[in-house]
């Protein structure tokens, strides 16, 4: 039998994967002065292009300037309502953020948006599996606004109080697409992984300077882990031939499925999950056979 006619009798015998996707939203505030201008767009750039690595781009959203209004926001969110409730969401507030001692606001151009305002969209939203990624001042008054047994929230501060300009949003996004980050060296960056990169850049950072830190960034889920926010490149089972394009659509969907699987881990009993993760893992070696140099028809 050649190559080409085995992989499609493997294709063949492994059950459907999950088509579950993932959707992400990129909101970037005001900076106020040039110099945060420059830093949030930076940060803005190395979360899309870690996102359009792990999903397609029509399911990646970016809000900046004058196109990120509260209204825009919400609007974005609101749209999500029709996904399937087996898809994920990235949510990042990219930005300056204000407390007020009863109130979070996240400025943006007009009206800013409010931590009240942001719990009752992602609540109503059918995504289980949800994450929020605030790293800039005083977000630490988002932690239990969002708290949710299925949502992991990612503060770049631990009150509201603390209310200067971060370093942890910086680094944060710079983990995404460093390979130190990868700590279990998967070839992927999970939220966790990120968290843990850029707590502890932010500390080498006091240290060295003898600062008293302003800073103390906070996560919350134990999905954390599990949650790919990255995938490097020349990851493992990514390496794909040279007739074949590194990201191409049905490498992406086994990735995201897998992606999604792992997450739902606790969820499923064990049988169940085995064999999913044998199907999608199958589904993912036979490509690359297929995409094999002298794989012949």
């Amino acid at each position: 039998m050649s190559r080409a006619a085995w992989c499609l009798l493997l294709l063949g015998l492994a059950a459907p994967a999950s088509s579950a996707a993932l959707q992400v939203l990129i909101a970037q505030g005001l900076g106020g002065e040039k110099t945060y201008d420059e830093q949030f767009a930076t940060q803005t750039a190395a979360l899309r292009t870690a996102a359009n690595a792990l999903t397609a781009p029509a399911n990646v959203q970016v809000l900046s300037g004058a196109q990120a209004t509260r209204e825009n926001i919400e609007a974005a969110l609101r749209r999500l309502a029709t996904a399937p409730a087996d898809d994920r969401l990235v949510l990042y507030l990219v930005g300056h953020g204000s407390f007020d001692g009863d109130e979070y606001k996240f400025n943006i151009p007009g009206p800013d948006l409010t931590g009240r305002t942001l719990a009752a969209l992602l609540n109503a939203l059918p995504m289980r599996d949800q994450l929020v990624v605030a790293g800039g001042s005083s977000s630490g008054a988002l932690q239990d606004l969002l708290k949710s047994d299925t949502r992991i929230v990612i503060t770049g501060t631990r009150s509201g109080t603390e209310s200067n300009i971060t370093r942890f949003a910086d680094e944060f996004a710079v983990a995404l697409g460093e390979a130190d980050a990868d700590i279990d060296k998967n070839g992927s960056v999970s939220a966790q992984e990120a968290f843990d990169f850029a707590q502890r850049r932010v500390k080498d950072f006091y240290q060295r300077d003898v600062r008293l830190a302003t800073e103390h960034a906070v996560l919350r889920g134990q999905r954390a882990p599990r949650f790919t926010l990255a995938r490097l490149p020349g990851a493992a089972g990514e390496a794909v031939m040279a007739d074949e394009p590194l990201q191409s659509p049905e490498r992406s969907r086994i990735l995201a499925a897998l992606d999604a699987l792992r997450l739902r881990k606790d969820q499923l009993p064990p049988t169940e999950y085995d064999a999913q993760l044998e199907t999608l893992l199958l589904q993912l070696a036979t490509l690359d056979l297929g995409a094999a140099p002298g794989a012949r028809p």
